[in-house]
């Protein structure tokens, strides 16, 4: 299995130019953002082009913008606030002069985990375009699609980028990473963008003095974002209790079983651990992380673990 899956990488990497040239096109609706604040500093960061004149970025990267500007290589445009929601962190801005296509955007059903997927924005304020994988999906108080967990890294300066898979299309907008390190960068469903582009311009929707979802963790409210700091920090205790908790309260949650698996694998649980990965399957067929694992326990179990198709 594991010559399999590192054959399966390698192949990827290889394939990498041509699929780097599929991309090319809608990486091209990606800009760069510069943010003068009220207070004098500068924030950099990145947007996708929607529509002629129109881009969407991420709230906290215009948050208290005193002066806002668009950046195409040496081109530049002066933009205004349309509209947004702080909560779920996506503003629309008005550019006026601004022409250009918006890239496909992915069926929210084409969106899983495993899929391969490219990063594109201007991480350090440096146009970049890296790769990854699609780690999770997670559900958040928000409606309109799931976040999305990827490999695929990105720095300051890329929020607002995009996430886009290797036909070019849209999934989402790049938000944040995992302060703890990790392969933990997230990025907002295209859903999202669907659903407050539908509604009228009403300005910025506030989060109520706590930002965005992601910036306000509880338990209660994102297990998900608590569970992934845990395996990133490596304090499996706190990931595997928390994990029970999770599957608990969100039984028909594949992420919050593939959390508790994850957990049970660190303390060489792997009777208890291929449980929770066969749950994942059965509520997620599509899961690809939850069937790398059982195949791997395969091995280890010395029996058959993977549902038969």
């Amino acid at each position: 299995m594991h010559l399999v899956r590192f054959a399966v990488i390698a192949l990827m990497l290889l394939a990498a130019p041509a699929v780097y040239a599929g991309v090319a096109d809608s990486a091209a609706s990606v800009l760069k953002i510069e943010v003068v604040q009220n207070d004098g500093n500068r924030e950099l960061g990145s947007g996708v082009v929607i529509a002629p004149e129109r881009i969407v970025t991420n709230c906290h990267v215009v948050r208290n913008a005193h002066a806002i500007k668009v950046f195409r290589g040496d081109e530049s445009w002066p933009a205004t606030m349309e509209s947004g929601d702080e909560y779920r962190d996506l503003c629309f801005l008005s550019v006026p002069g601004l022409l250009g296509t918006a890239p496909p955007m992915a069926p929210q059903g084409d969106i899983r985990v495993g899929v391969p997927v490219y990063a594109v924005g201007y991480s350090d304020g440096r146009f970049t375009m890296s790769a990854g994988f699609v780690k999770g999906l997670y559900v958040c108080a928000c409606d309109g699609g799931r976040v999305i967990r990827v490999s695929a890294p990105f720095a300051p300066g890329a929020s607002g980028g995009g996430l886009f898979d290797p036909k070019g299309r849209l999934l989402g907008i790049l938000t944040f990473k995992a302060v703890s390190g990790g392969d933990f960068h997230f990025a907002v469903p295209v859903g999202w963008m669907r659903m407050l582009g539908e509604k009228p311009a009403l300005g910025l929707v506030s989060g109520k003095g706590k930002g965005g979802f992601w910036q306000n963790v509880t338990t209660s409210s994102n297990y998900f974002l608590v569970a992934c700091d845990l395996n990133a920090k490596k304090d499996w205790q706190g990931l595997l209790k928390l994990s029970l908790d999770w599957t608990r309260q969100e039984p028909n949650n594949p992420e919050a079983w593939m959390s508790l698996g994850r957990a049970h694998l660190s303390q060489d649980q792997k009777e208890a651990a291929a449980q929770d990965f066969q749950e994942v399957l059965e509520l997620d067929s599509t899961h690809r992380d939850a069937g790398w694992e059982l195949q791997k326990l395969e091995l280890d179990l010395n029996r058959k673990l993977m549902p038969v198709e």
